[in-house]
């Protein structure tokens, strides 16, 4: 699983960025921006993206996990 954000959706709220325990996601302009190999893949920020622009993606691509709309 790889951790993604959708660049089309992301307007840099940063509500991402506080919720990750790891500090594994920070903000580059109006992007969130993921550090992967320090990614937990803990989901706590998923939820709280207002625009749905977090999900964790099979390395295959096949399937999913998080909030998409």
């Amino acid at each position: 699983m790889i951790f993604e954000v959708d660049e089309d959706r992301c307007f840099g709220c940063a509500a991402c960025v506080a919720l990750c325990p790891v500090d594994a996601l920070v903000l580059e302009g109006l992007l969130a921006i993921v550090d992967e190999p320090e990614c937990t893949h803990c989901e706590h920020c998923i939820p709280a993206c207002p625009v749905h622009a977090l999900s964790l993606v099979n390395v295959k691509g096949t399937a999913s996990i998080g909030v998409l709309a």
